[in-house]
């Protein structure tokens, strides 16, 4: 049996099968604690029954040297994660080559909008699920986290952008 070990926050996630297919079950443990869940993915994510109620999660994700990086989205929420990979039973974390320096994460805009406010400026250091910048979508404010610590290399949006989806809002260095 293979799980699927990462992070959601600050929160430990192992599933202990990787969820295949557009419906199924399984369990998945979450802080240390097992739950029995079902699942049915849709065209944005995947909506995952647990037993205390339904949660929506829309999902994308993109490939990059050792593997994938995801974002996701709470349906009807205010909470975005960027940066999540996740590993397979036995897989190690890539390194990020000789030198051992981290890759740079580009923040993207997940959906067209309007930047509200820029929290951050070039050469600020900033620690996991620190506020970046607000930008309203859908009118609604959503506010945009780091996925982890780093410094702000290049900040590429103004109060009162607008921006397409995939837009570069700014980019995080190791």
């Amino acid at each position: 049996m293979s799980s699927l070990r990462g992070s959601v926050g600050n929160r430990k996630v192992i599933w202990k099968k990787a969820p295949v297919g557009a419906v199924g079950s399984g369990e998945v443990e979450v802080d240390g604690k097992t739950y029995s869940i079902s699942w049915k993915r849709d065209d944005d994510g995947v909506w995952v029954q647990y037993p205390h109620g339904c949660f929506g999660y829309d999902i994308s994700g993109e490939s990059e040297e050792g593997g994938m990086i995801f974002r996701v989205s709470d349906r009807g929420a205010h909470r975005v994660t960027y940066g999540l990979r996740f590993k397979g039973e036995g897989e190690t974390a890539a390194s990020a080559g000789a030198s051992g320096k981290k890759k740079a994460l580009r923040v993207r805009a997940q959906m067209p909008g309007k930047i509200v406010r820029v929290l951050v400026k070039a050469g600020d250091v900033v620690i996991k699920d620190q506020p970046l910048l607000v930008m309203e979508a859908m009118k609604m404010e959503n506010e945009i986290r780091a996925a982890g610590p780093g410094t702000i290399e290049t900040l590429k949006v103004v109060e009162g952008q607008a921006v397409e989806s995939g837009a570069d809002l700014l980019v995080i260095g190791g």
